[in-house]
């Protein structure tokens, strides 16, 4: 049972991360050390991402209003305000906060009405990015980079990703930013890029950033305790125990390093990421132009990858079509 109240409800803090391993972890923790924050009702919520959906939802019944009904005298975009309402129910959503202890039989929840009181909701992912604000237009939203190569190397490592493929993602992921940034640059929304870099390797500073971007008083918040934060889910910490990655909190330890992830890169590794990502390094400040140069040995090995990478996705693509057919084909009764 639920109280579904949303009266007065603060600007909720959306976190959006270039990908799993970005640091969406660690920003929300540091987030959750300020005393006028506290967690959302899910660990990570996937709302943007599936934010095309709710749009085409306002878009299709749409269709079905007539030009001289009310709602299209009074309302330029009916389909984008049914939208953002709908947001505000999902905000609504994330604001519930359980009434008593998890394993408890009593299930109740509540709605935490605090003017004082934001919650904190992440997801690492920006798919949908360009949607985000045509639902949740009054929203605070920090978006959290990392280095590619340190992205890459800690998700093989945890997720045993194959490097060609999400080498590809985080430059799309990267560039689905720089897109987003450029197009809201001039508008009134509230949005902040961070690199992970920065907030590990200069918490107070960045922090202090972060907090007077949302609005929140950094004299509130304990930097020490931000620098003592517990480690949570690091690739690192699974290769040590030798076990499954889990993101129970765990004491770091002074050699505990996340910018250096890569370092260990054989040059041919570090030449294709260059060749498929080097722009978006660039971009957010992880190297220089003169860096992505490569020798024309180099190029010609890159343009060979290409084409073999090109092949090998269209014959996977074309064996995925062909098992779908045949599997709608055996479904079909007999006639």
């Amino acid at each position: 049972m639920t109280n579904s109240k949303s009266d007065n409800l603060p600007p909720p803090i959306f976190i959006l991360g270039v990908l799993p391993r970005s640091g969406t972890n660690f920003l929300y923790d540091l987030l959750l050390l300020h005393p006028d924050c506290y967690p959302s009702l899910v660990a990570e919520d996937y709302f943007t991402a599936y934010a095309d959906l709710l749009l085409k939802y306002g878009a299709t019944v749409n269709k079905h209003w007539k030009p001289n009904w009310r709602v299209k005298q009074f309302v330029d975009q009916p389909e984008l305000l049914v939208a953002q309402y709908l947001g505000l129910g999902l905000i609504s959503f994330l604001a519930l906060k359980p009434d008593t202890e998890i394993g408890s039989e009593d299930k109740r929840l509540t709605l935490v009405n605090l003017p004082q009181k934001r919650f904190v909701t992440k997801t690492p992912s920006v798919k949908n990015l360009k949607h985000f604000f045509k639902i949740f237009p009054d929203a605070h939203l920090v978006i959290i980079i990392r280095d590619g190569r340190a992205v890459v190397e800690s998700g093989v490592k945890s997720f045993q990703w194959n490097y060609e493929k999400m080498t590809r993602v985080w430059a799309d992921s990267a560039r689905t930013i720089l897109e987003f940034e450029q197009e809201m640059h001039d508008t009134k929304h509230k949005f902040l890029i961070v690199r992970y870099e920065d907030v590990y390797q200069e918490p107070e500073v960045h922090l202090k950033k972060i907090l007077l971007f949302l609005g929140l008083n950094p004299d509130c918040y304990n930097f020490e305790n931000a620098d003592n934060l517990p480690i949570r889910g690091s690739s690192e910490l699974r290769k040590q125990s030798k076990q499954d990655l889990h993101w129970k909190p765990i004491e770091k330890t002074a050699d505990f390093n996340p910018t250096t992830r890569w370092h260990h890169w054989s040059r041919t590794k570090q030449e294709r990421f260059k060749w498929l990502a080097g722009k978006y390094l660039v971009a957010f400040g992880y190297c220089q132009p003169d860096e992505l140069k490569s020798i024309i040995f180099w190029q010609i090995w890159n343009i060979i990858l290409d084409i073999k990478w090109g092949i090998q996705t269209t014959f996977f693509e074309s064996a995925r079509f062909c098992w779908r057919l045949l599997k709608r084909i055996k479904q079909k009764p007999n006639s």
